[in-house]
């Protein structure tokens, strides 16, 4: 879906090959795409790079310029350009080129230094032609969810581009296509398919948070190299070439031309509006700047539901957990309470079963685990585990030596007490075998084959059906929250538990 690492020249394991990945310094690869001209200015005005085609655009041998300053048009936009880094100045038909009138976007680098985009101005659909979606605050999922096609359908009407997909982060960091626009030729929908984490290494997820967005007009095109000394931070720079095994990964999806959005909610990367088509493709600047501003008021109008959500959980906590202290109040010391107290916290947290540790004590109530699982999950969470509160959907693969069990998934919540041994509640969920659609078989991201590259992404993204066998259903961040609130109650009433037990 979105860039990939460079996999080096030799043949890897998969396994390997993703560590590769993420290791790959993406920003620093010295060279950028074919579309534009960068010119890189220090911090004294002075041109210290100058990538290898500049005279395409402005003329002249990409070393005359070195140590040149920038043109007066650039200077003017430069000395005015805030010195945080990340600041940009975006302005189309900048000043008049070699080819004709170049577009112009000024970023303030890591260091001093200023990056200086060109690229040729291209005729654009005019703003009017194409409406811009709704952007009012949702009242729910569902409304989101509308919104959400609205922007894809509105992206897809401005570029041109064929496919138009909103691809949601999932927790554990796999991506789900959730809402997708697509023309009648494109063949076959990725509408509810899922992709793995390994499809989008963090190295390329952290460079989305800093990017307005990422263009890759031909991804068949080749890089052209910075002249300069020294490699030049392109983290801001959108001519940042592609990773040769992105490239190979987009060609295998049939994918020449890619567009992508982040869609930034509470300051992490929750979504990506991600946009194919089968032919080379440009968009204008103009066009860029105002898809990246409605991306960013739908962004607003997302963290704002889910702000709205958050807080009516948190104002529920005091109602629903009124129950407990009833319950504590009624029986007294906690151990009598084991009785009650079970049932209800299975309805709470939609488990299957709830278990309750201390000592020789035990309560349990429901579908639990059994005396050898027990066994070794109690061992490996009080010993190894740090989290006072952790939550697992997969217990065979999560925990060393875990067993053949009927509980898949547990939220585990450990209290310590002043008397030493700590009391543990263990929330279990059943397997739960569910059938998943990816965008091709997720347990071959890469396959060997005879290029340069020694190594590429998986060549198939036909939808690909999976039975999740020893699993359970997955915990959410609602059931964390709860479950850290009733660990700091539960560790209020201490008192409730007798010495000696």
């Amino acid at each position: 879906m979105a860039e990939t690492g460079d996999s080096g020249t030799l043949p890897l394991a998969p396994t390997r090959w993703l560590a590769e990945c993420e290791r790959e310094v993406l920003h620093l690869s010295g060279a950028i795409q074919p579309h534009g001209v960068l010119l890189v200015a220090d911090g004294g005005g002075r041109l210290c790079h100058v990538s290898d085609n500049v005279g395409a655009l402005l003329g002249g041998a990409a070393g005359d310029w070195l140590g040149q300053t920038l043109p007066d048009e650039l200077g003017s936009l430069s000395a005015v350009l805030p010195a945080a880094p990340g600041s940009r100045l975006v302005r189309e038909a900048a000043f008049a080129g070699e080819a004709g009138w170049l577009d112009a976007v000024l970023t303030r680098a890591k260091t001093d230094a200023v990056l200086v985009e060109l690229t040729l101005n291209v005729a654009a659909m005019k703003p009017s032609a194409v409406t811009p979606p709704s952007a009012g605050q949702p009242a729910d999922e569902e409304e989101l969810a509308l919104q959400r096609q609205a922007l894809i359908e509105y992206v897809m009407a401005l570029t041109g581009f064929q496919r138009v997909m909103y691809y949601q982060f999932r927790d554990d960091g796999d991506g789900e296509v959730i809402n997708e626009a697509r023309l009648s030729e494109v063949y076959g929908s990725y509408l509810g398919h899922r992709f793995p984490a390994s499809d989008i290494p963090q190295i390329a997820r952290l460079l989305y948070l800093k990017n307005r967005w990422r263009l890759i007009p031909d991804a068949t095109a080749e890089p052209v190299p910075l002249v300069g000394e020294g490699l030049v931070d392109l983290t801001f720079a959108d001519l940042r070439s592609v990773s040769p095994v992105h490239r190979v990964y987009l060609a295998n999806m049939g994918v020449r031309a890619s567009l992508s959005f982040p869609v930034i909610v509470g300051g992490q990367l929750d979504a990506l509006i991600a946009a194919h088509h089968s032919k080379a493709r440009r968009p204008s600047l103009g066009q860029l700047e105002r898809i990246a501003f409605e991306v960013q008021r739908h962004a607003c109008s997302a963290g704002s539901l889910r702000a709205a959500r958050r807080i009516r959980l948190i104002d529920g906590l005091a109602r629903r957990f009124e129950k407990l202290r009833e319950v504590l109040l009624r029986h007294g010391p906690l151990v009598a309470a084991l009785g009650e107290l079970c049932p209800w916290l299975m309805q709470e947290f939609d488990a299957d079963g709830a278990m309750i540790l201390r000592g020789d004590v035990i309560a349990t109530s429901g579908e639990c685990f059994e005396p050898a699982a027990l066994a070794v999950f109690d061992q490996w969470f009080c010993e190894r585990q740090r989290d006072l509160v952790w939550m697992g959907d997969s217990l065979s693969r999560q925990v060393p030596l875990y067993p053949h069990s009927g509980i898949a998934g547990v939220l585990a919540i450990r209290i310590h007490h002043s008397e030493g041994c700590p009391m543990r509640l263990y929330l279990c969920r059943h397997e739960f075998v569910e059938e998943v659609s990816w965008g091709g078989n997720p347990q071959k991201p890469v396959e060997y084959h005879d290029g340069l590259l020694g190594i590429g992404p998986r060549r198939s993204f036909e939808k690909w059906v999976e039975k999740r066998l020893g699993y359970s259903r997955s915990w959410n961040n609602e059931a964390r929250l709860l479950a850290m609130k009733l660990r700091e109650l539960l560790q209020k009433e201490t008192g409730y538990w007798p010495a000696g037990h």
